[in-house]
Formats: C-alpha cells, sequence, structure tokens
C-alpha cells in the first residue's frame, strides 16, 4: 500500500493515541508495523523540512530558524517575507506528496479495532481517527 509522507505523519501521530488501548493483537501489530516502516522516511522529511526553513527564516545566533512561541508544545516559524514564507510551504507540499510504500496489503476494517473484551466496542480514539483514515476501510453501509 501507498501513502503520503503527510498521511503517514497523521498514521503516526494517531498510533501515538493507541498506547494503553486494549486492540487485538493482529490490529496492534500492523499498527507498529506501519509506524516501525514510516518512520525513517519522517525522519528524513523532517530533516529536508528543517533544511527549507533554514533557506526561508530568520534565523538565530546558533543558525536555527527563529520560532515565535505559540503555546508551551508549539511554535510558529519566523519567515524572512511573505514571498520566503510562500517557498516554504509549497517544499513541505512537495515533499509531503512524495508517496511511500508500507506492508499493509489492505486497509483495516473497522471490526479489526474492537476491543476483545467487550465485544462490540470499538476502540478508536476520535482525536486518532482522521489520521488513521489512510488506512482504515471506509464502512459499508
Amino acid at each position: 500500500m501507498k501513502v503520503t509522507l503527510m498521511e503517514a505523519q497523521g498514521i503516526q501521530a494517531a498510533a501515538a493515541k493507541f498506547t494503553g488501548l486494549n486492540l487485538p493483537v493482529t490490529t496492534s501489530w500492523a499498527i507498529a508495523q506501519t509506524v516501525m516502516e514510516i518512520t525513517p522516511h519522517l525522519e528524513l522529511f523532517q530533516t529536508e523540512r528543517l533544511k527549507l526553513a533554514k533557506q526561508c527564516c530568520d534565523l538565530d545566533e546558533k543558525g536555527n530558524p527563529r520560532t515565535i512561541q505559540m503555546s508551551p508544545t508549539m511554535g510558529q516559524f519566523v519567515f524572512k517575507d511573505d514571498a520566503a514564507r510562500d517557498k516554504y510551504v509549497a517544499g513541505v507540499k512537495t515533499i509531503g506528496d512524495q508517496k511511500i510504500t508500507i506492508s499493509l496489503k489492505k486497509k483495516l476494517d473497522l471490526e479489526a479495532f474492537k476491543d476483545p473484551n467487550s465485544g462490540d466496542e470499538v476502540v478508536i480514539p476520535w482525536d486518532a481517527l482522521a489520521g488513521l483514515l489512510p488506512i482504515i476501510e471506509e464502512p459499508k453501509e
């Protein structure tokens, strides 16, 4: 199966939300395997994104892109100008649209996310659902 790097980023973030949840072993394995496969690609994506940021942003005294803290866990780059911001956004989109192959042969059915101890309860944290959409089969009506 192929996913874009942006989709892979969402999958990785969503997978972190499953820590401690009771999932069937095959589902846990599929998610863990997928995360292990995409991690090196996402590390390279991050490296390239940082190179691009260094070209487009004001730099601090250490040569790193300057940021403005938006919250304790989130910062925003300080771009040289609007053209530099546009160049950065376009570059990240180009990189993020690249497809990578993961070994997941088919999308996971929602049944794969049922808690094996409760029978009918699907265990997908609401804040993880969007990130998993590239690897979840749409329900059949």
